[in-house]
């Protein structure tokens, strides 16, 4: 939404009564949750986690300055920690401004670039299925939350066709 001023604002507040998950959905969101983190964490434990080639050092620098971005611009409109839970329990308002204007999930991306920017020169048949597992495991925790934004906003729908998922332009 637009401000008096210009400026892109939060949009419209949810209701306390669509903001309830059931108890399976609070399950999925902290399986989903578990194995991203079992898949980070492997990722570390190969050594490779940090790109030392110049342009896999771009890729990771990329990502880390994106995810400081949308967690800045997050923190800043809910008012409150950020949440890596895909659960939308206690977000007040649809963040719309920030990176959030192009990208619905500028965490999932930050991600993945950074994750990306190792496997950059890590090519091996472990780092692409790790690569590949923790894809899986974001895209279902983005499609799982967006299902659940859905029911919490009534303007997210609209949102969706403004907005691309993880990458601008591709997805």
């Amino acid at each position: 939404m637009r401000s008096p001023h210009g400026s892109t604002t939060a949009g419209p507040r949810a209701s306390d009564a669509s903001s309830a998950v059931t108890p399976r959905e609070s399950q999925v969101a902290r399986a989903l949750v578990g194995g991203q983190f079992l898949l980070l964490g492997l990722w570390v434990a190969t050594g490779h986690a940090l790109a030392t080639s110049w342009p896999g050092q771009a890729v990771q620098a990329l990502g880390c300055l994106l995810a400081g971005w949308a967690f800045a611009v997050m923190i800043l409109a809910q008012r409150r920690l950020f949440r890596i839970s895909p659960d939308p329990t206690g977000h007040t308002a649809l963040v719309r401004h920030g990176p959030y204007r192009w990208i619905r999930h500028p965490m999932y991306t930050s991600i993945l670039l950074v994750v990306g920017g190792s496997m950059m020169e890590w090519r091996t048949a472990t780092g692409l299925v790790l690569l590949a597992s923790l894809g899986v495991v974001l895209w279902s925790k983005l499609d799982f939350e967006e299902r659940l934004l859905l029911q919490k906003f009534p303007d997210y729908a609209d949102y969706r066709q403004q907005s691309w998922r993880l990458f601008p332009m591709l997805y």
